[in-house]
């Protein structure tokens, strides 16, 4: 079903976060021009979400938009911060305001990430059980040996570790000729290191890292459920399961995309989200809490500093600077942008930039921290700067100095 203008507003009372938005008083104003477009006026009162097809312009924020950009903005065919830099966004008032907007709404999710093709999975998880096997859907094959054959849903489940072949085989969509016990073995290898698809999201990241942090030591199932994606969790003390799927009669977490992703990465206090309603907990609250005790955090400190930037930034030192700053670091990318006396931070790198500062992490955290003198990690090559060199001298004292 196509987006609309008006389908997309009328969606966002239900995908309204309100804890995200507690305490806060504002209205955002868009002005959708061409076809298909309208005025719609967005207001939080004390956390209470209300829309307006109607036009205010004296609102905290004003966005003016074309119909057709903002239906791609929504369908991620059109990167915002882009949008802004090309003028096809246009935003007055509270720029950081709209920069936050989006975090007040829960977006609807796809249940995974990029799927791969039969012809790149299947023979990469051959490989984990090497020879005896062979995989057929339709007309293409893989391997040599007893014929795993059936559709493509159930196969791909089954190689990848996520469905028993049991079902399958009772059922007719897997059909197999050979010895059951190579089968058996096959999936017992394939369950053990099952591969998954998550969500190419901050949330669904930090799902995939979660094998590599558990530290060990637990027992027991968790339903970890993302967005409304439920994902098990197996432990044991040597090792960790992470697949799709509900886990019946079990302890459950639910949690937000953007609040777990928070959680992993210790931005976000388990006991206070609890307490707050970010996180909705069913069973044993104190056995769900100590799961979280058995994982390192997900932590990356120069994109912290980067992300932090925003709380960081002060106005009146900037005074009337306006510009676009990249950071390139190790292989993460970064861009700035300060206009009337306001600071907003996108997660990619976007050029042309006024000024670009190159740099490894341990430099930049050194050097933002206090512990790497500027121009002494910029004399020994330790930073680069592409564009002007002042305009970053300018831009790094607008901004208060994190804690080492």
């Amino acid at each position: 079903m196509a987006l609309t203008v008006d389908g997309i507003f009328a969606l966002m009372p239900e995908l309204f976060l309100p804890e995200k938005a507690q305490g806060l008083t504002v209205s955002v104003y868009y002005q959708v021009t061409g076809e298909g477009g309208g005025d719609y006026t967005c207001l939080i009162d004390n956390g209470v979400f209300s829309l307006k097809r109607e036009a205010k312009p004296d609102a905290t924020s004003v966005v003016v938009i074309g119909g057709e950009d903002w239906i791609a903005l929504n369908e991620g065919k059109l990167d915002p911060m882009q949008a802004f830099m090309t003028g096809k966004l246009k935003g007055t008032g509270d720029l950081g305001l709209l920069q936050k907007f989006p975090k007040f709404f829960k977006k609807p999710q796809k249940q995974g990430g990029p799927v791969k093709p039969l012809k790149e999975l299947v023979p990469a998880r051959l490989a984990l059980v090497g020879a005896g096997l062979k995989v057929t859907v339709g007309s293409e094959s893989w391997g040599a040996g007893a014929e795993v054959a059936g559709d493509e849903t159930a196969v791909r489940a089954l190689v990848c570790g996520l469905s028993d072949p049991g079902p399958a085989l009772l059922g007719g969509q897997i059909r197999f000729s050979g010895d059951t016990s190579l089968l058996r073995k096959a999936w017992k290898t394939w369950s053990a290191e099952p591969e998954i698809s998550f969500p190419e999201t901050p949330g669904g990241k930090a799902l995939a890292t979660l094998r590599k942090r558990y530290k060990g030591g637990a027992s027991g199932t968790l339903e970890v459920k993302v967005d409304g994606v439920p994902y098990r969790l197996d432990f044991t003390p040597e090792g960790l399961s992470v697949r799709p799927g509900e886990v019946e009669g079990g302890a459950a977490l639910g949690i937000s995309d953007a609040d777990f992703a928070a959680l992993n990465a210790g931005k976000l206090n388990l006991v206070a989200a609890l307490l707050g309603g970010a996180i909705t907990v069913k069973g044993d609250m104190s056995q769900v809490a100590a799961y979280t005790a058995h994982f390192d955090a997900d932590v990356n400190p120069a994109q912290g500093l980067l992300e932090s930037m925003p709380e960081r930034f002060n106005a009146e030192k900037a005074g009337d600077l306006e510009a676009v700053v990249g950071y390139q670091i190790d292989d993460m990318g970064y861009t700035l942008l300060i206009r009337r006396g306001a600071c907003m931070v996108f997660p990619r790198l976007m050029k042309p930039c006024d000024t670009l500062l190159k740099a490894k992490a341990e430099d930049f955290i050194a050097m933002s921290t206090g512990t790497l003198n500027a121009q002494e990690a910029f004399m020994t090559g330790k930073i680069q700067i592409e564009g002007d060199p002042l305009l970053m001298q300018k831009v790094a004292k607008s901004f208060r100095r994190p804690e080492a």
